[in-house]
């Protein structure tokens, strides 16, 4: 779909449902917990506050099976931020795109990846933190992500410790045909597994799309530690860390504990990798 005709429909989607009264007020700013800024006045993004306090990251259980990255299981406190509850969507993204003139994500045209309540894929981490950027946010540190997914009992799941398949967009068993969760080689629009939340309320961190985040583990800064040395050879330059799995991926690397590290400026931006946004209060 061309970007032109996603603008259209998000105007004609902001007409009806500013009609119908569904979009909040100027006079109703003070009852939002994040106020959005004046490039998004006209879509609420709602977010939820994570509140201070210690919090277990890692996991002592690694799973040998998948072939992403976990570090070992600690106690750590983490500062209150806001985070966003959904994946940033198409339709946010295409008010992004018509207002900075950002180029298009890879997968822009692509019928079964951009409708409006699709999280965009397609972008790259440098994608991802300039959205944030002009949206008033950032996006969420490693820790931040962790603690949002799983809360402070070192569960693996946003849901608890047992991988279910019916409570996320996952692979289906390895053949991606909905068989579990009705969405055959796709993202699923966001929010569609109100059952998979986190204990937070956060949707879709388990499965659906990858997300970008900003390393803060100290296994993952200056280069130091077995991790960041094992990758280095790879990413030959800045690296960034991805998050939650995706609509292509099973139990193993949909855990609250894994992580991929990605080059900033990947090439091949991904179909199954998105981001949402973090605030600090």
């Amino acid at each position: 779909m061309l970007v032109k005709e996603m603008k259209f429909k998000v105007i004609l989607l902001l007409m009806i449902v500013l009609k119908f009264g569904l979009i909040a007020c100027n006079d109703n700013k003070a009852d939002l917990p994040v106020q959005p800024n004046d490039h998004v006045k006209h879509v609420v993004d709602e977010m939820i506050l994570i509140p201070a306090g210690e919090v277990i990251i890692g996991t002592d259980t690694k799973n040998d099976l998948n072939t992403g990255n976990e570090v070992d299981s600690r106690s750590v406190f983490v500062k209150a931020f806001y985070i966003d509850k959904y994946e940033v969507t198409n339709g946010q993204y295409a008010i992004f795109l018509s207002e900075t003139g950002h180029r298009e994500p890879k997968f822009w045209d692509n019928p079964t990846l951009n409708d409006l309540d699709q999280p965009v894929v397609g972008v790259n981490w440098e994608d991802a933190e300039t959205y944030a950027n002009w949206a008033g946010k950032r996006l969420p540190t490693d820790i931040e992500w962790e603690k949002a997914a799983r809360s402070i009992d070192g569960r693996l799941y946003p849901w608890g410790n047992d991988y279910d398949p019916s409570l996320g967009n996952f692979d289906d068993g390895g053949k991606m045909d909905g068989k579990y969760d009705g969405y055959t080689m796709q993202p699923a629009p966001v929010g569609s597994f109100t059952k998979g939340v986190s204990p937070y309320g956060l949707h879709d961190m388990s499965g659906n799309v990858w997300e970008w985040v900003t390393s803060d583990l100290p296994e993952l800064q200056n280069n130091k530690g077995d991790i960041a040395n094992e990758k280095s050879d790879l990413t030959k330059g800045i690296t960034y860390t991805i998050r939650g799995g995706s609509w292509t991926n099973g139990p193993d690397d949909t855990r609250t504990t894994v992580f991929y590290i990605y080059p900033a400026q990947c090439s091949d931006h991904s179909s199954s990798v998105g981001f949402r946004c973090a605030k600090t209060p």
